[in-house]
């Protein structure tokens, strides 16, 4: 044999082995560019998961009920009062 020899499909066998190293690279390549798309997304869906539960907190804590409980409870004897507690910025307060 001589080194004018060619390769499957008349290339030269350095060329065959250069596209076949050259197509092994770019399929990496891909893969590698996909999993990074994917990863992105997640993140993007998952930041914008956080960011509507925040918005409902907030309008939960800004629109929400705001009644304070100062009811009194008396038994039928009057003997017993059942007194309520609420939370204020110092502590609880037992009305």
């Amino acid at each position: 044999m001589t080194a004018t020899q060619t390769a499957q499909f008349g290339l030269p066998p350095n060329l065959a082995a250069f596209l076949r190293t050259s197509a092994g690279w770019l399929s990496k390549a891909l893969l590698a560019i996909a999993i990074i798309f994917a990863a992105g997304i997640i993140a993007v869906a998952t930041a914008t998961v956080g960011i509507a539960l925040a918005l409902v907190a907030l309008l939960m804590r800004l629109f929400g009920n705001h009644r304070e409980r100062t009811e009194f409870h008396e038994n039928a004897d009057g003997a017993s009062i059942t007194l309520e507690a609420r939370k204020t910025p110092r502590g609880w307060t037992v009305e």
